[in-house]
């Protein structure tokens, strides 16, 4: 009983890493939109 159960455990993994590769492919050379990294001008007010 227990190989059996280990078996479709085994399945069901094999499955699901089947599944999860078969996505849309990723550009590895895409660059990334990092908010921190987004040059905005900064307004300086001085009080006096």
């Amino acid at each position: 009983m227990s190989k059996k159960l280990l078996y479709t455990v085994l399945a069901g993994a094999l499955s699901i890493s089947v599944l999860a590769a078969c996505g849309e492919p990723v550009d590895e050379n895409a660059p990334l939109e990092d908010p921190a990294t987004i040059d905005e001008p900064v307004d300086e007010e001085t009080t006096n």
